[in-house]
């Protein structure tokens, strides 16, 4: 890219990051995810996001969410797929439930209509909150075992 391309692509992102930098932190839900805390704080500092705690959701929807979680490759090896079988033969488990279907899209159902999507985020936020909210569900799922 020529200098003066370059700087034609700084000057048109100048809006986009200032915009970013006043907005508004929202990573206070962040608490309850399996010690995220600081560090995902930091992740979603001025995106205006807030990530509900995953120990609040419930079992359809950890369940729904570790299967989107290991079809879309955010969580390695042969654990998470083990335990989504385990908790798919629960007894109780509704898989036919909206909250286990919207988990399997990548939503966290916290109940009342509120939902958070990770589907929806983008480039490289979307990766790393995707991986830590994964790691917590994961977690989650494990000791509803």
């Amino acid at each position: 890219m020529k200098k003066s391309n370059r700087f034609l692509a700084l000057i048109a992102a100048l809006p986009v990051a200032a915009a970013l930098s006043t907005a508004p932190a929202h990573a206070e839900g962040f608490g309850g995810l399996g010690g995220l805390g600081g560090d995902a704080s930091s992740l979603l500092s001025g995106s205006g996001l807030s990530v509900p705690s995953v120990s609040s959701l419930a079992p359809s929807n950890v369940t729904g969410l570790l299967s989107y979680c290991v079809q879309n490759n955010y969580l390695q090896g042969n654990s998470p797929s083990t335990l989504l079988s385990s908790l798919k033969q629960k007894a109780g488990l509704d898989t036919s439930s909206s909250q286990y279907s919207n988990g399997q899209n990548g939503i966290l159902d916290t109940g009342n209509g509120n939902t958070f999507s990770l589907a929806t985020l983008k480039g490289n936020l979307k990766q790393k909150i995707t991986t830590k909210v994964c790691n917590a569900v994961l977690k989650q799922g494990k000791s509803l075992l």
